[in-house]
């Protein structure tokens, strides 16, 4: 009898061992990205970054998906723009901008318009698609479509005492056309080119 009890509790064990195994979370990384060169709007040749990540979960029932901003990197600037697309909520949204789509919302502190006059807050600023008309960041692929239609009220800032660029993008009507590329992995100095930031380009008259 023992030894019938012993071996159904193995059993039982076995099986709790495999559900567990099969129901522990894991997250799979994929990163997207895009490196071309342009003009900011100082009218400098730079190189410019834009990258995003998409997650998928994998849990007990099904897998989960989701997806990390659009960030869009100026060379040798501190300055990032983040876009978002409606799966960040109301708070993330441009107040003139459609219901979906992948949005930068201006900042009137540091943002202007085109022309250099003054703008409102959380207007649209910058859009991210792609040729298949994407609104939203994980159907993003491809070559992606970058417009901006603001500029920074300041392309430099003292930062500890150190004239550093808070430039990006020039603006333009038509669109950056960038082609991207996707990989496995999670940590962005590992999977994806940096930004060069030799003072030879980012401050030659040091």
């Amino acid at each position: 009898m023992m030894s019938d009890l012993a071996k159904k509790l193995n059993v039982f064990i076995g099986v709790l061992i495999i559900v567990g195994v099969a129901g522990c979370a894991t997250t799979d990384y994929t990163t997207h990205y895009g490196i071309f060169t342009a003009e900011n709007s100082a009218g400098e040749l730079r190189q410019f970054r834009i990258h995003w990540q998409t997650l998928r979960y994998e849990g007990w029932s099904e897998n989960k998906f989701r997806a990390m901003p659009v960030v869009l990197e100026t060379q040798c600037s501190k300055r990032k723009l983040y876009f978002y697309d409606s799966s960040f909520g109301r708070s993330r949204r441009c107040l003139d901008g459609d219901k979906e789509g992948v949005y930068y919302c201006a900042d009137s502190n540091i943002d202007m318009d085109r022309h250099g006059l003054e703008l409102e807050d959380d207007v649209v600023c910058g859009t991210v698609t792609d040729q298949f008309g994407s609104t939203d960041i994980r159907s993003l692929k491809g070559e992606v479509l970058i417009t901006l239609s603001c500029r920074p009220k300041q392309t430099m800032k003292k930062i500890k005492g150190k004239k550093k660029s808070i430039d990006f993008l020039l603006n333009s009507e038509l669109p950056y056309v960038v082609t991207t590329k996707q990989v496995k992995g999670r940590d962005l100095d590992l999977v994806i080119p940096a930004l060069s930031k030799h003072s030879s380009i980012c401050d030659p008259d040091a």
